[in-house]
């Protein structure tokens, strides 16, 4: 390549950027991980406002080009758990059904796995979403121009890198004081919540 045509190069891709009918984004959230970054950051009474962060993905695209999101949230699943009067342990439904189902109503395509516990007692696995993501990112890559991981967790990084060698842009959102550095390192850019992303839930009164 010619001297003039490396210092064209990136006005033409600006130009083919600016005249795309739409951006496709592929949107992953690890809903857990952001719980919890969440109330580390903002304390027990905060929630992630779901609804906010997926119109600020929406609106934080190339100029004069929309984005076409398809977000997805991926959640842990919590069964209600009863000890009858013998001991056993029986598991019914699930204790977040409401989150569920907002979600869904925000825009979110929800997919659940059931947290395990270990047998005859009331202790969960360590259960996450890392392997589900990244298989799911990878097999629709090339229907997307933009991939976003909503998560502080350092075990995307190898994800986010193999996600730009095929070419595509890859941005994270998360908190910061509970970002991995080696998302900084993978993503092309790194975006942080703070208090507009989230809300302060009335907890139950202690009674004092």
């Amino acid at each position: 390549m010619s001297t003039l045509q490396e210092a064209l190069a990136p006005l033409r891709m600006s130009t083919q950027r600016t005249q795309k009918v739409a951006e496709r984004v592929y949107l992953a959230v690890d809903v857990n991980n952001l719980w919890h970054s969440c109330r580390e950051t903002f304390g027990s009474a905060a929630r992630v406002n779901f609804k906010a962060l997926l119109a600020r993905v929406g609106n934080a695209g190339y100029a004069n080009v929309p984005r076409n999101v398809k977000a997805v949230a991926y959640t842990i699943t919590a069964p209600h758990r009863r000890t009858s009067s013998t001991g056993r342990i029986r598991e019914e439904g699930s204790r977040n059904e409401r989150f569920l189902l907002s979600m869904k109503r925000f825009g979110y395509e929800v997919k659940t796995r059931q947290m395990r516990y270990e047998k005859g007692i009331d202790k969960p696995f360590h259960t996450d979403w890392d392997v589900g993501i990244a298989i799911d990112v990878l097999g629709l890559v090339d229907q997307f121009d933009t991939v976003i991981i909503a998560s502080g967790d350092g075990d995307y990084g190898p994800l986010l890198k193999q996600i730009k060698e095929s070419g595509k842009r890859v941005e994270v959102y998360t908190f910061q004081n509970t970002a991995s550095q080696i998302l900084y390192d993978s993503a092309d850019m790194v975006c942080f919540l703070g208090n507009e992303d989230i809300f302060q839930e009335k907890l139950p009164s202690s009674g004092q």
